[in-house]
């Protein structure tokens, strides 16, 4: 018994598949015979079997499953295919005794019709016909709905690369490492998460060219321009709230917006995109103001805000071993010979007076010494800590 493909000699590959489940040989036999002609079947013979065959082949038109057998039974099979193939009918194939059950699943919406035992081959081809039926029409809703989704979304992005050609180059870097990092993390397959990565940008359409410039390059924003980045994302729900199937991308934007999560609580898909895509912005900002992306790297990890699990797959991304080096945030004075920039160092006015990736040394501490008494600068400042245990040491004694 198994994932055997029953076909009457002159069936095709266009024909509807259809898996059948039952722990009785006999009457997974007299099924085959009754749909064989017009059907492709497939075949298990319990519930874990049946969600092995649908894993190997994918999804399959209609599914008629027994109600009672060994290990899970069919409502419980049924549920799961009903979250894992939501567009795969579900018939439910029961004895007498159990039709008030069968009824009840049925009104929970996780079985569409029942088939009685034994059926007749009139009733079980027009059930199976029209469950094949159902699924042809929701294949062809859905084939419409993402046609429409996807033209709605290339028309935003669209008007994203008229109006912003900085900012829609960023948001496609964005998107390249989130694809990246998903697929490190086997998350492969949520479009939902690269939507989300192109669509957290599209506010950038309230954010003044200037602005969005400085961002690009790296340069430290004044406060009220931080400000009009940070408010980016929830323009971005503005534009995306009604359109339909994207929930969750709107509430993985949502959540990078900082807005609370709803009292049923977040996703498993909509807590990883969160975590996936706030990474790749942070990482983006971060290397653009870093001399390498080791640095940019332990500056996010330094700050301690970050998914562990989503930093340390960053770093296999990026080719980055651990602990190369330190990085941590230090006023100006606290800067010691030997440290390395991770950032530029900036005045308030957006001049930078010591660039990234420079070795800090007794002339370059003096200059600085020297600008602070005259203009006043950005602190505090990410620099690489190449000996983190004395540094550590020391600043505790002092």
């Amino acid at each position: 018994m198994g994932t055997e493909l029953f076909r009457s000699a002159g069936a095709d590959n266009e024909k509807p598949v259809v898996l059948l489940v039952d722990d009785e040989e006999t009457v997974l036999q007299t099924l085959a015979l009754q749909l064989g002609r017009e059907h492709q079947l497939l075949t298990a013979g319990d519930g874990v079997e049946a969600l092995r065959v649908l894993a190997e082949h994918g999804q399959v038109a209609a599914v008629v499953s027994d109600m009672r057998m060994p290990g899970m039974d069919g409502i419980e099979l049924l549920r799961r295919i009903q979250i894992e193939y939501p567009d795969t009918t579900r018939v439910l194939h029961t004895g007498h005794g159990d039709i008030e059950t069968a009824i009840a699943a049925i009104n929970s919406g996780g079985v569409y019709r029942y088939l009685p035992k034994p059926a007749g081959t009139d009733e079980l081809r027009s059930i199976v016909d029209d469950a094949v039926a159902r699924h042809s029409r929701a294949m062809a809703e859905r084939e419409l709905l993402d046609k429409t989704l996807r033209t709605s979304v290339q028309a935003l992005f669209g008007c994203l690369e008229l109006a912003s050609p900085v900012a829609f180059a960023r948001a496609g870097r964005i998107r390249a490492l989130v694809a990246e990092l998903c697929h490190e993390l086997q998350l492969v397959g949520l479009w939902e998460i690269e939507v989300a990565a192109m669509a957290s940008q599209l506010g950038a359409v309230t954010v003044p060219p200037a602005v969005l410039k400085k961002l690009d390059r790296g340069v430290a924003l004044g406060p009220d321009e931080q400000a009009m980045v940070n408010a980016m994302p929830r323009a971005a729900v503005r534009l995306l709230r009604d359109i339909p199937m994207l929930h969750d991308v709107v509430e993985i934007v949502q959540g990078l917006a900082g807005e609370p999560a709803p009292e049923s609580g977040r996703s498993a898909l909509v807590e990883a995109g969160i975590n996936v895509v706030r990474t790749a912005i942070d990482f983006e900002i971060m290397e653009s103001r870093s001399a390498t992306a080791a640095l940019a790297i332990g500056a996010l990890e330094e700050r301690g805000d970050g998914a562990a699990h989503v930093l340390a797959a960053l770093r296999k991304v990026k080719g980055v071993r651990a602990h190369q080096e330190v990085v941590k945030s230090v006023r100006i004075m606290e800067l010691e010979v030997g440290m390395r920039l991770a950032e530029d160092v900036v005045a308030v006015n957006g001049l930078v007076l010591i660039g990234r990736g420079t070795v800090a040394t007794e002339v370059m501490l003096d200059r600085l010494t020297n600008f602070a008494r005259v203009v006043d600068i950005v602190e505090p400042v990410l620099a690489a800590v190449p000996d983190y245990h004395r540094y550590l040491v020391r600043s505790h004694r002092s």
